[in-house]
């Protein structure tokens, strides 16, 4: 892998990050509007914020790494690995798929837990299969929740995934807990868990669709929900050119003080010749509004599909 290192000065600051192509190119310094690589310091600029973004392009063989090896809140992102950490017990035979767990009101996760409105009475039983789809497709908090609670814990889940050779991937708290401490956002920007560096969220993203991480019927499973993901339309989606299709995971934290927590959008696109781009593109203390987080996320898409990242 050869890294790059540009200088980009972007108007009235000067911001620093780590580039890299597949081929090896010169140290460069480069003016706002100089196009280093794909992506011009201005577009990146605009995000008021850092930005860390990874792609390999399984078919051309190129990889774009930006602050590749840096934490990011992962957001609702982490839903994608704590779904991999239960397919991998099920695997196991430690648990089944069709397990029934009981969902209460007093149960419900504030923030966005759509589960709600399919709660009859004060509580009502779905399946493990329903809540992963549920935390998957539409980013549901108390769903994922339940699913961390199955699990074992957070720290059960990360010890799965490391157990899979997963790296710089880490989950450490549930949604219930998390959310509220990210309102401290001095601190929530700065703090080690629940992130994911792009490089190593696009690493989990390969043995994932390789099938090095599930079984081939686990697997399939997974995808198919992340095809089915409803959430970020503006986001990596919206860069997709005809024919191509995305699976992917978004993750959007809160906005305190005119600063977003971070806003992320992970996952595989598929070309109509099988072309395959694993892709991951996170921001935080992004001072933007969410309309240019999501329009980079777009640009990145599109620019990695038409081979110029």
């Amino acid at each position: 892998m050869a890294l790059i290192t540009a200088r980009l000065i972007a108007m009235a600051a000067v911001t620093f990050f780590m580039v890299s192509s597949i081929s090896a190119l010169p140290v460069m310094s480069a003016s706002p509007e100089h196009d280093i690589n794909g992506l011009t310091a201005i577009e990146l600029a605009k995000v008021r914020g850092e930005v860390g973004i990874a792609m390999v392009n399984t078919t051309s063989k190129k990889q774009y790494l930006l602050n590749q090896n840096k934490p990011y809140p992962m957001q609702s992102v982490c839903k994608l690995p704590i779904s991999i950490g239960i397919l991998r017990l099920a695997d196991a035979g430690k648990l089944s798929l069709q397990d029934k767990v009981t969902v209460s009101r007093k149960d419900l996760v504030p923030y966005h837990s759509p589960i709600k409105e399919a709660i009859k009475g004060e509580q009502s039983d779905f399946t493990i299969r329903d809540l992963m789809t549920r935390a998957i497709c539409d980013s549901d908090n108390t769903a994922c929740d339940l699913l961390i609670s199955r699990a074992g814990g957070a720290g059960a889940v990360t010890r799965l995934l490391t157990e899979a050779g997963v790296k710089g991937v880490r989950v450490d708290r549930p949604e219930g807990t998390l959310q509220p401490e990210s309102l401290h956002i001095a601190k929530y920007l700065v703090d080690p868990r629940d992130t994911a560096t792009p490089e190593g969220m696009i690493d989990m993203l390969q043995k994932l669709h390789s099938g090095e991480l599930l079984s081939k019927a686990s697997t399939a499973l997974l995808l198919a929900d992340l095809f089915n993901c409803k959430t970020g339309p503006g986001r990596l989606k919206a860069g997709l050119p005809a024919g191509w299709k995305l699976a992917h995971k978004t993750g959007t934290g809160a906005d305190v003080a005119g600063q977003n927590t971070a806003t992320n959008d992970v996952g595989v696109m598929v070309g109509p010749r099988g072309e395959t781009i694993y892709i991951a593109v996170f921001t935080k203390g992004s001072r933007a509004k969410i309309a240019v987080r999501e329009r980079l996320m777009a640009t990145v898409a599109a620019k990695a599909a038409a081979g110029e990242l």
